[in-house]
């Protein structure tokens, strides 16, 4: 029964990991064409508050033992990627805009992810992989994300 408590509690801080992840964002690079007009560069996505619910999964975890998580991000056309809690020793690495689609890449100290949000005006259905270096072990998991427009962003 320990052992399993201990592999809770990894589970729970790796998924707290993800939203962490999911909130770095230094650097932001979008991909599209500059012979474009602006107005046609745009993702369908409402700016404002978002509400966003995470489910984890992991390779090796029974199904439904880690249950969705939800939390409040403010987007925009300038910043397409959910933020969780506040994560100092991430890097966004690369960032791509394809039509209603971004993805993006970061790294950690301990970890690393690559995600994928596609919008369509007033919600949005994504993923997240991530890969998470635990006493010398790594773990690998897949986060799934539903976000809807809730509304203007908290002042």
């Amino acid at each position: 029964m320990k052992r399993n408590a201990g592999l809770v509690v990894r589970l729970l801080v790796l998924f707290l990991l993800g939203l962490a992840i999911s909130g770095c964002s230094k650097k932001q690079e979008t991909s599209a064409p500059a012979d474009k007009p602006m107005a046609s560069q745009a993702v369908n996505m409402q700016d404002g508050k978002w509400e966003i619910t995470n489910t984890l999964e992991m390779q090796g975890m029974p199904a439904g033992m880690m249950k969705p998580q939800t939390f409040f991000s403010c987007l925009s056309q300038k910043d397409y990627v959910p933020k969780g809690a506040d994560q100092k020793d991430c890097e966004m690495k690369s960032m791509k805009v394809d039509g209603n689609t971004v993805n993006w890449e970061m790294a950690c100290k301990d970890s690393s992810g690559k995600g994928k949000i596609t919008y369509a005006g007033n919600s949005f259905d994504g993923v997240m992989e991530m890969m998470m270096k635990d006493g010398g072990k790594e773990m690998n998991a897949k986060m799934t994300m539903k976000g809807k427009h809730i509304g203007p962003c908290d002042k």
